[in-house]
């Protein structure tokens, strides 16, 4: 195994907890106060509490492997439905792990070439347009694999074994973004790494540019706050993403997301 593919499993995981802990700590501390102005659903928080020492001030951060090791540590003064769901911390790490493992993987399998499509040019031979292609080729196959995978995670059958975790939290907030069945967040990583292995001669720089668009549109897709960049996040998410901004049929309350509104709020 190269010492990269580890540096990049590593990158990985502290790359999405950098930027989940910068939106809570940014948005759902410091602007506690002004919740009106920036929360997609202003009347529906959670974990907002006291923590273990019952305190009721300071920031709590609310990566979920602390509640592996402190059960108590972000207890909730509010009713029960306003808690982490049980399985929380389990799911959430475990998919944080998966997740993390499969880029170390896929670079692993570009480095051996076993397997990769991958291919780098060196900085003289690098063509600007041939990485737009490249990048655009990845996120429409992802899109598009993602589209049907989502359409049969709402097959009835399906949706009440795995999906339905997904749409516990009908208010979104930093970290729910990882709760999430691990089967299926399986299969998601299957699909969300497969560019590196499916589109012939992907630029390594095309990928490594779309990866950082997919995680980053993630995570602030589902933090439950309103971006206001709109001159690149929205370009990114209705240009780039157009083809996986599909509606999100109404279950038990959740959200629905459709063309329009994916530009406007991160609630699901």
């Amino acid at each position: 195994m190269h010492a990269l593919s580890a540096l990049v499993c590593v990158f990985q995981c502290c790359g999405y907890v950098a930027i989940s802990t910068f939106v809570e700590y940014r948005w759902y501390h410091r602007r506690m106060g002004s919740v009106g102005a920036w929360k997609t659903q202003p009347g529906k928080l959670h974990f907002v509490g006291e923590d273990a020492r019952g305190r009721s001030k300071g920031y709590r951060w609310g990566l979920p492997a602390l509640d592996l090791i402190y059960p108590n540590y972000r207890r909730s003064l509010a009713s029960s439905n306003q808690k982490r769901h049980e399985s929380h911390a389990w799911f959430a790490t475990c998919n944080l792990v998966t997740s993390s493992l499969f880029a170390g993987a896929t670079c692993e399998a570009y480095l051996s070439s076993w397997r990769s499509t991958l291919v780098n040019d060196d900085a003289e031979n690098m063509d600007v347009f041939k990485i737009v292609i490249g990048l655009a080729l990845a996120v429409t196959w992802q899109s598009v694999l993602e589209y049907y995978w989502h359409r049969a995670m709402h097959l009835p059958a399906v949706y009440a074994k795995l999906h339905k975790f997904h749409h516990h939290y009908k208010a979104p907030q930093p970290w729910d973004d990882l709760f999430i069945h691990p089967l299926e967040s399986f299969g998601y990583c299957l699909i969300l790494y497969s560019p590196a292995f499916c589109v012939p001669n992907l630029p390594v720089a095309s990928f490594l540019s779309y990866m950082s668009i997919m995680g980053v549109c993630g995570i602030l897709d589902h933090c439950g706050v309103r971006i206001q960049v709109s001159s690149f996040y929205d370009l990114v998410l209705c240009a780039i993403k157009m083809t996986s901004c599909f509606v999100h049929r109404r279950r038990s309350g959740s959200t629905t997301r459709s063309f329009t509104t994916c530009t406007t709020r991160r609630s699901t």
